[in-house]
This record gives C-alpha cells, sequence and structure tokens, in this order.
C-alpha cells in the first residue's frame, strides 16, 4: 500500500473530476445497502487556494451518489501553523468543514502519521527512528577522524572482463545474450555492464549482477552507482541488498525530470542520462551481504551500469537526541568528549531538503573534528571508534517517527489540539500504518522485550491522546500494522524482530479500517471483530471496482461489526466514484443536464 505520503500529490484537471463515471446497465446492485460509514479518501494541499474548487468538486460528486462521508489528509495538517501564511490555510480548513457540512457530510481527518512521518519530522528532525552504528572504526588524519573502509564492491567499473563475463562477482544474468561489456557508452573507466531486452532470453525478466561482499556488523554503508537508461521497462529496478534472510536496502532509485531527481521503482520506456545513485543500508549483525544491481520483470530496453563502489557512513543523518548516545572512543578505551576533546558532532544537512521533514541520503556525512585543546591525545594515525544511531531511508524517502521518545507524544498533544481548532472534524484517524524502521533504539531495547510491545505502548498511548482531544468523537485507524495476518509479524521491513503482540496496545473503542485483500482480509476481519472492534473496509485501490467489492463482500459476509467502507485511490483517480457507489450501495446518481452520461 505505498503512496500515504502525502506532500507532493497530483491530482488529475477539474475537467475530469468533475465528470460522473458512465455506469453499465448490466451492472447488479449489491444485496447490501445498510453501510453506516460511505467515505471517499480525499488527500490534498489546503494551502493552495486553486485546490478548494477540485475539492469541492470530488466532495459534491461524492455526496450525490450516497458517500456520507470524507477522510482527509494533509501533510500540512501537521504544520499548518508553522507556515508564513497559516491563515490561508486555515481559511482553506475552514472552508472544507463548510462544504461538508452543508452536505451532511462527516469530515474524519488523518492524524499521528508515525509510519509516514515527514510532518511529525518537521518540528524535529531528530525524531526521526533510529539504527545503531556499534564500534565503526577510525583514523584520525589531520584533525579530523576518518571512517576506515570496512567493506569493497570487487569491479565495480567492470573493467577486469573475459569477453562479456564480469570478473570478481557472484554472478551476472546472461553474459553475452542480455548482459554485455560496452566500451562506447561509459561513466567510469574505460567500459560499463550494459543490459539489454532481457525479456527475449530471460523468462523472469531478470538483468542483475551481483556481488557477495565481507561487511563488519552494525555499520551504515553508502553505495554509490552510475546509472543510465534508454526506452527501458522492467517492473524493478533497484540495487538490493541481503543480509542473511532479510532485506538490507528499501530505497528507490532516482532519475533526472528536468533539473530534479525523482524516486522511481518501475521503468516504462524510460530514457535518462547517466544519474549517481546513492542508497544506505545498514549491516545489521551480518557479516557478509549480497549486493544486486539490476532490474526484475525487464522486458525491452537498456540500462547501463558503472562505477559501484561502498563506503561507510557512520555519521550520515546522525541522529542526535539524549536517548541516542554518540560515543567516540580511543582504542585504548577513553572516551573522547564533545566540547572538550571534540567539536559537536551533528549532521546540518539531516531531514532538510528540500524543506524540512524530507530526508536523502545524498549528501556527504559531517566530519568529525578534533579539538586542539583535547585532553586526550590523538595522533595522526591513531584508531579509534564511534557508535551513534542514525535513521535509514524507505522506498521514496519513507522516514519513521521515534516509537517511544516523550517529544514525540508532545507534538502529538499538538497536532491533536491544533486539528481540532483548523477544523472541528467529526473524527480523528490515526495513520499509524507501513511502520516500516523501529525498535533499535537503546530505550526501546532495554523497555520492550519486542517491538511487538512497543508498538502496543505507542497506539495505546496515542489513543489515549486522541481520544482526550476527540471529546467523545470516534477515533480510526489503519489496521495493517495491528493485523497478524497482515504486517504485525516478525521480520517486517527493518522493524527489530517482531511486531506480534502490537495489537494488545489497541483500545477495542477505536474503529479499525481494514485494508489488505485476498486470502488476508477475511481472517484479518474476523481477528478484529473477535476483539470487538467495529471495522470498515478499504477498497477499491485503483482496481476492477466489481471484483473488488466481490472480494470484500465474501470477506466480510457474517464477520459483526463490518460498519463501512470507503474508495480509496492512491492515483488519485475518482473516475470510478460513480461506479463504487452503484457496486457498493446502489446508489446511480442522474448526472446533471449540460453534462453527456
Amino acid at each position: 500500500m505505498c503512496g500515504k505520503s502525502f506532500a507532493g500529490v497530483v491530482f488529475f484537471v477539474l475537467s475530469v473530476l468533475s465528470l460522473p463515471c458512465r455506469i453499465t446497465a448490466g451492472e447488479q446492485a449489491p444485496e447490501r445497502k445498510d453501510w453506516e460509514k460511505r467515505w471517499v479518501y480525499l488527500p490534498h494541499n489546503l494551502y493552495v487556494d486553486d485546490n478548494m474548487p477540485k475539492i469541492q468538486a470530488i466532495i459534491e460528486r461524492s455526496s450525490r451518489c450516497g458517500y456520507n462521508g470524507v477522510l482527509f489528509a494533509d501533510y500540512k495538517m501537521f504544520t499548518w501553523w508553522k507556515l508564513d501564511n497559516a491563515d490561508r490555510w486555515k481559511k482553506n480548513a475552514r472552508r472544507l468543514r463548510a462544504m461538508t457540512r452543508d452536505l451532511g457530510m462527516e469530515l474524519n481527518v488523518c492524524v499521528l502519521p508515525f509510519g509516514y512521518a515527514s510532518s511529525l519530522l518537521f518540528h524535529d528532525q531528530n525524531l526521526a527512528s533510529g539504527m545503531p552504528v556499534k564500534g565503526a572504526p577510525l583514523t584520525a588524519v589531520n584533525g579530523v577522524l576518518v571512517p576506515d573502509r570496512t567493506a569493497d564492491i570487487p569491479n565495480g567499473s567492470f573493467e577486469e572482463h573475459n569477453g562479456d563475463r564480469v570478473l570478481r562477482v557472484a554472478f551476472q544474468d546472461n553474459p553475452g545474450e542480455t548482459s554485455f561489456i560496452d566500451k562506447d557508452v561509459h561513466r567510469d573507466g574505460e567500459c560499463s555492464l550494459r543490459f539489454e531486452n532481457v525479456g527475449r532470453v530471460n523468462r523472469h525478466g531478470h538483468g542483475r549482477v551481483c556481488w557477495k561482499i565481507g561487511v563488519k556488523p552494525w555499520q551504515q554503508y553508502r553505495i554509490r552507482a552510475w546509472m543510465k537508461t534508454e526506452k527501458l521497462s522492467a517492473s524493478e529496478m533497484k540495487i538490493l541488498v541481503l543480509g542473511g534472510n532479510r532485506t538490507l536496502q528499501h530505497q528507490y532509485l532516482c532519475v533526472g525530470q528536468g533539473t530534479r531527481l525523482s524516486h522511481v521503482n518501475n521503468a516504462r520506456d524510460l530514457t535518462t542520462d547517466w544519474v549517481e545513485q546513492k542508497v544506505t543500508f545498514n549491516s545489521l549483525d551480518n557479516k557478509e551481504v549480497l549486493i544486486y544491481a539490476g532490474i526484475w520483470g525487464g522486458t525491452t530496453g537498456k540500462i547501463w551500469w558503472d562505477g559501484v563502489r561502498i563506503d561507510s557512513v557512520p555519521t550520515l543523518n546522525l541522529l542526535r537526541r539524549n536517548s541516542l548516545p554518540l560515543v567516540v572512543l580511543a582504542e585504548d578505551g577513553r572516551k573522547l568528549e564533545e566540547g572538550v576533546d571534540l567539536e559537536r558532532v551533528v549532521d546540518p544537512l539531516l531531514g532538510c531538503t528540500p524543506w524540512p521533514g524530507s530526508f536523502e541520503t545524498s549528501h556527504e556525512p559531517p566530519r568529525i573534528r578534533l579539538l586542539k585543546t583535547a585532553s586526550v591525545p590523538v595522533r595522526d594515525g591513531d584508531k579509534l571508534s564511534i557508535s551513534c544511531y542514525h535513521t535509514v531511508l524507505v522506498h521514496g524517502a519513507q522516514a519513521n517517527c521515534s516509537m517511544d521518545d516523550p517529544a514525540v507524544f508532545d507534538l502529538c498533544r499538538t497536532e491533536m489540539q491544533k486539528t481540532r481548532e483548523a477544523l472541528d472534524p467529526d473524527g480523528y484517524f490515526m495513520s499509524h500504518d507501513e511502520i516500516r524502521v523501529a525498535g533499535w533504539e537503546p530505550e526501546q531495547v532495554k523497555r520492550f522485550k519486542t517491538s511487538g510491545e512497543l508498538f502496543a505502548f505507542n497506539i495505546k498511548t496515542c489513543s489515549d491522546i486522541a481520544f482526550k482531544y476527540a471529546a467523545g468523537k470516534p477515533v480510526f485507524v489503519w489496521s495493517d500494522m495491528f493485523d497478524p495476518h497482515h504486517n504485525a509479524h516478525a521480520g517486517y521491513y527493518l522493524v527489530n524482530n517482531t511486531i506480534e503482540g502490537s495489537w494488545e496496545g489497541l483500545p477495542p473503542e477505536v474503529i479499525v479500517m481494514k485494508w489488505g485483500g485476498g486470502d488476508r482480509a477475511r481472517p484479518g476481519l474476523e481477528f478484529f471483530s473477535r476483539r470487538g472492534h467495529k471495522q470498515m473496509l478499504a477498497a477499491y485501490y485503483d482496481s476492477d471496482v466489481v471484483a473488488d467489492y466481490r472480494m470484500w463482500d465474501t470477506a466480510a459476509r457474517d464477520v459483526p461489526g463490518v460498519i463501512g467502507t470507503m474508495y480509496t485511490t492512491w492515483a488519485n483517480d475518482y473516475r470510478a466514484l460513480e461506479r463504487f457507489a452503484r457496486t457498493w450501495w446502489g446508489q446511480n446518481e442522474t448526472p446533471p443536464a449540460q453534462e453527456k452520461p
């Protein structure tokens, strides 16, 4: 369910949004027409005045065909009072509130975004979820402590080869058939590695080169690689790092769009000039990892790789707060103190590009500088080490928030107060979903036996905050992080140990928005029903409306407490709004006379 990052949402033009969808005469209305809640999911940016007619068009269309509620999301919901023109946002928030009231529709708003946490981290980037670096080796050079090289990618520029076969790699897909040494197109050295039309030969569409390398456990590494494409089509393109049975690197790659870079996971006829990829990973307890550069599900086109290398970057996206210690030790075990032996170590570019709360891994890490007045003498060539905490990014630069730092809950209280002030919503929706980095911070490891206990503590604390400010209004939450049939299990992304048991902190009064269909739909619905929760169904997901309805209708049949459904689009596509209404509750709106049906 990627795509809950609410910043930068692109909508269709108003003329498309306002046209009702044609309903096929042969469609049958469902038997069930008693949904208490019939919502539409609507993320948008209230800071832009021109967006208000678009929002109004969607809400009015929804009302005409039987929707009775809106789930609204805006990144600036959590930052509006710090905007240059906070009154503009607040004015449009009041317009939104008036629209829904005039139409008799509930307004529910997303709050407490721990999974896609950029808006919380806008206020304090150091509250990002941390992962540990333990004893990263350093060497003193001209008054600076320089990270030692503890890993190497051999032949990353592909200069060593036998014909089209690359030497010193773990494997290479189809050398001489779909992968070739290219001496005409290269970025680093005298040649590059090109994959071309991999679907002709490899039935899986694989076009990959892989290295097996040694690493030091509990280190932060950055992989840098040059990539170029020409009319490439593939379901996935990525730099993959595997350690044991775990994927350690989840960042998407970047391609150029004008003067800016954008994140991509797949390619459709993609052409881009050489772009340097920079992705990071924490080695955790691994002494050996597999590093892939390549495509999966490839069909046509070309992709080149060159200059693949790895560096130790212990202080990149370094987090500094009281609960996350930074320790620099001399070789004899003496501790160097910041302000006495060292300058204070901070990453000035942490979470501020292009705006506060936005993280990246392209900038250079801060240097660790010795002070001339140091009480612990350090000479050139001396060996030292650093232990510290850094944040890790997932997919399109997704950053998670710490799950238990008291300062985070203070921000949550402020956000609830400001949301109530600006919108006076009819319900509050906790945005706990896809929380992919958690459980590694020292207080968390000390206090909670598992990440499941940590998540249970977090959702109980957040629920208490939400109910206090909701003052009798309902509180909702996404299902996935509390569903043992979905994400609440061991080995989820970069969460420590297991999320099992997270549901123990979820009060039964919280209404669960169940998402995740297929085989896990009914077990999840039954699980929450047994625990006493009312539930709604997050349906559609930009899929076939009728097929999706049939799946959910079967899954939810005879499950007590399922009270509603929501038109849930991540592509911001509202063309199926009317079709969804007809399919789910039998409503068929008659188009206005000036519009063609």
